[in-house]
């Protein structure tokens, strides 16, 4: 049953889509889901269309057959994300982590979901999916977190956590870009240069990143022009 494939939740923000992207390709270990697992014989119905759809049925067969596995109500989310049910997803994530608050994946993505109507309870649980994750997975959480205060207006609070998603994982140009943007809201354009230019480093071919790059060194040298 794949789980890589959730669509963005807030797409409009480059640091969650990629943090989703992320958390997806790490889902499959997370969920701990093994052939043990019993799955029950789906009824008769239309035959899947689509991959996403024969994921999704097997979820709901899985949900059926276990349905106190919190696990399992994450991969139905993360099948209705693919299909692109928000509201069905929601109810899933909710599900799962009322029956495990520390399972991350879920607490990530209802996290994310819940970003523009209950900000508040949406920092609390990704705070939280960062702190139960495994070390090196908590990027995607603290990257989620970041974007989420930046949005809020708390710079102060984004610095912090993507100063976490970069000790997470260094080589995230997301990471990177979004301490760059916290700082820089700060009025540290210094710092802010500085973690684009490593974001560069790791990726040189992203014009986005090069243009933020050349826009700050181009800032730099202007007011080393007009200092006295």
């Amino acid at each position: 049953m794949s789980t890589s494939r959730a669509r963005p939740a807030r797409s409009a923000k480059i640091s969650t889509k990629s943090m989703l992207i992320l958390a997806m390709a790490l889902t499959v270990v997370v969920l701990g889901l093994t052939l043990a697992i019993v799955v029950s014989r789906p009824g008769p119905a239309p035959a899947p269309r689509t991959m996403a759809e024969r994921d999704l049925r097997q979820w709901e067969s899985t949900v059926k057959a276990n349905p106190d596995s919190a696990p399992a109500y994450a991969g139905l989310g993360l099948a209705q994300l693919d299909v692109g049910d928000d509201t069905a997803a929601l109810k899933s994530f909710e599900r799962a982590v009322s029956l495990d608050p520390d399972n991350w994946t879920a607490g990530l993505q209802l996290g994310v979901l819940l970003a523009d109507s209950e900000p508040k309870r949406a920092d609390d649980l990704l705070e939280h999916a960062a702190k139960v994750a495994p070390a090196t997975q908590r990027v995607g959480p603290y990257l989620a977190l970041g974007d989420l205060r930046l949005e809020e207006g708390d710079a102060s609070g984004a610095r912090a956590a993507f100063e976490r998603a970069v000790a997470d994982a260094p080589i995230i140009i997301e990471a990177r870009v979004g301490l760059a943007r916290a700082l820089e809201k700060l009025g540290d354009r210094a710092g802010a240069l500085e973690q684009y230019r490593e974001a560069a480093r790791f990726d040189p071919s992203n014009k986005k990143v090069a243009d933020e790059v050349a826009r700050l060194e181009k800032t730099a040298a202007s007011s080393e022009e007009t200092s006295p």
